[in-house]
């Protein structure tokens, strides 16, 4: 089994415009890639996958690596505290008194090469915002995943062993990276963070049969939940609110939905609007999460509209 190794985050096109391809794997075939946090490692290429395919990514398994920590934010600090160190044992991560949380891994980055547009670029070689731009260091792996958008970063505690993450590839070879994954992450991921940890993800990629990947959709035995995010990453898009990304995945769900089916939108509007679950995967950008002064305004937000796969016929 190929092994995609995370000695290539400091070795493989780092800081570059655009990246090669770390190597290639066939349509079908399992492999693992190394993680860390914050650092996607890739990009893969699936050999026959074309820019506009749809493509299913199966996580098979999630291997976590210590040390264990637990983060410490949320809305009442400025960034975040000290991490809590944890015991990990048997299933389950201890505090050093009173508390403990059974583990649940999951990948919070599942990113596929976004389509090198004029804006795409724009964010490899630079940051802007309030008026001040910077180089940016990070080159191409900024843009696989800060944006979150179609082609990156759920953050969604359902993207764990047995689920399947049905995305458009933008282009040809799809160029599949990963990192982010937890070992804990709740729903909104209110602390900034998880428990954050290196881990090694063994997926394998086919060809997504039947469902309309316009925005990522999560797969699980019983669900089929539809993504949909907001940042400030691309300096020139109109900015959104909470209220619009939720707006978003309702109406990208309707979509998916009456695709599966071969329905109008207004038919299958009445099975969402009855049965659809709207789940928080990430909120620390809401506005005035910290405070008015601290977080203006809205930057960075991701949920998804969930459905249970018992309401297809």
């Amino acid at each position: 089994m190929q092994v995609f190794e995370r000695q290539a985050l400091t070795s493989h096109c780092v800081g570059a415009q655009w990246p090669d391809f770390l190597g290639q794997v066939q349509l079908g075939e399992s492999f693992i890639i190394e993680t860390e946090s914050c650092n996607p490692n890739g990009p893969i290429e699936i050999a026959g996958v074309k820019a506009g395919d749809n493509v299913a990514i199966h996580i098979e398994k999630i291997e976590v690596v210590g040390p264990f920590k637990a983060p410490n934010g949320g809305p009442f600090f400025e960034g975040c505290g000290p991490d809590v160190t944890l015991e990990y044992r048997e299933g389950y991560f201890y505090w050093p008194n009173h508390f403990r949380l059974k583990a649940s891994p999951s990948v919070g980055n599942v990113a596929v090469l976004p389509e090198p547009t004029a804006e795409v670029m724009e964010a490899i070689s630079e940051y802007n915002y309030g008026g001040k731009r910077w180089r940016n260091a990070k080159g191409w792996r900024r843009v696989v995943r800060e944006p979150r958008d179609k082609h990156c970063h759920q953050d969604c505690y359902a993207v764990t062993a047995g689920s399947i993450v049905h995305m458009k590839a933008q282009v040809d070879g799809a160029g599949l990276c990963m990192d982010d994954v937890h070992a804990y992450i709740g729903q909104g991921e209110m602390s900034f963070a998880g428990i954050e940890v290196c881990a090694g993800v063994q997926v394998r990629v086919e060809r997504s049969p039947g469902w309309k990947a316009d925005w990522p959709i999560i797969e699980t035995a019983e669900e089929i939940m539809v993504f949909s995010s907001y940042t400030t990453t691309y300096v020139h898009r109109p900015a959104l609110e909470y209220v619009d990304v939720i707006r978003e995945a309702y109406r990208a769900l309707r979509e998916v939905v009456a695709a599966k089916v071969g329905c109008s939108i207004a038919e299958a509007n009445s099975i969402v609007a009855t049965a659809v679950d709207i789940r928080n995967c990430a909120l620390y950008g809401l506005e005035r999460f910290i405070s008015k002064e601290k977080s203006p305004t809205t930057c960075d937000i991701a949920v998804v509209a969930a459905l249970p796969k018992h309401v297809f016929m």
